[in-house]
């Protein structure tokens, strides 16, 4: 019994040490990120069974953003969330969703795992020079994923790749740049298209 309780306390330790590496990646990457803004990130969008990856960027300041991927475009001016769908020929008015942790929804707050909000469920100091840090939201935080998978450069503390699980299904984002910038009010306004329908969700 003796050693089987030794056995059980060396366990906890080696979860602890396992569990802190994770939050030390996290806590360099937000340091590192934060260091950099405003800043932009060119990705490529990845899901399996796809025969290629679509392009994509993204540009953060503060609350304001841009995130674009082929016909689909939305951005935060400060006032209100904007999105043009090229493919229908609409501009969509909505409110922003300042709590959101998804890319799509709210990017300045995408590399942003609070404790209490996720849960460290895996840790691999990996090969090919980067961390992955495997998480499980809290209920309500991202809505039909049930994990986010974040793999961070050890060179850099910046993030390289992000997943989201939907249920076995997987999309991910394969980070190509993640740079400082200096943007203008005008990347974040709200666009005027002739011929575009504007549709006002707020």
């Amino acid at each position: 019994m003796k050693r089987f309780l030794i056995i059980l306390s060396a366990l906890a330790v080696s979860l602890g040490a396992w569990a802190q590496g994770g939050v030390e990646v996290l806590r360099a990457m937000s340091q590192r990120v934060a260091e950099l803004a405003p800043y932009r990130i060119e990705f490529s969008l990845e899901m399996p069974g796809a025969e290629s990856g679509s392009d994509g960027y993204c540009l953060v300041d503060g609350e304001r953003y841009v995130i674009g991927i082929e016909e689909l475009r939305q951005g935060y001016d400060g006032e209100s969330v904007w999105t043009v769908n090229g493919l229908n020929s609409e501009i969509t008015l909505d409110e922003p969703k300042p709590q959101s942790r998804s890319l799509f929804d709210n990017p300045t707050r995408a590399f942003d795992f609070e404790e209490g909000m996720f849960e460290i469920v895996g840790f691999d100091e990996g090969g090919g020079g980067v961390w992955k840090v495997v998480l499980r939201p809290a209920e309500g935080v991202l809505d039909g994923i049930e994990r986010v998978v974040l793999e961070v450069s050890r060179a850099t503390n910046l993030p390289t790749l992000l997943g989201y699980d939907m249920g076995g299904v997987g999309l991910f984002v394969r980070i190509k740049k993640f740079a400082h910038t200096t943007p203008t009010d005008g990347d974040f306004a709200q666009p005027v298209i002739e011929g575009f329908e504007v549709i006002d969700f707020r």
